[in-house]
């Protein structure tokens, strides 16, 4: 882990978190795509998170396959499972990065365990 990665992370859940929604209402089998002017913001997390290997896409088939558009993909269309498969592996890389000290970037409006805001 590394400051640039956690920022990209975070981005990338702040990213994933404003379809969550859409995706919990489209039901198990349909398919959802980014907006065109979202599908490009995906594509740089696509290529900079995924496509290395830092987050695993896929998960929701049980393997991860960063090189393909099996999960997510690089052609921002995703089933429910796809996306929150990839939305959980968003959360989970920060909870390690956090419970471990690693805090490489203080948002505002986190806190820490006691209670008091980080900024």
């Amino acid at each position: 882990m590394n400051k640039i990665e956690f920022d990209q992370v975070v981005g990338l859940t702040h990213f994933l978190e404003k379809y969550t929604q859409q995706m919990m209402d489209a039901g198990n089998n349909k398919v959802i795509n980014f907006s065109d002017s979202d599908k490009k913001i995906w594509n740089s997390y696509f290529q900079t998170l995924i496509k290395p290997g830092i987050l695993p896409d896929g998960m929701a088939f049980h393997k991860p396959n960063n090189d393909t558009n099996i999960g997510i993909g690089s052609d921002g269309a995703a089933s429910r499972e796809e996306f929150l498969q990839l939305l959980m592996q968003c959360y989970k890389y920060l909870y390690l990065a956090l419970s471990s000290g690693e805090v490489f970037l203080k948002h505002k409006n986190w806190y820490t365990s006691d209670g008091k805001e980080v900024s």
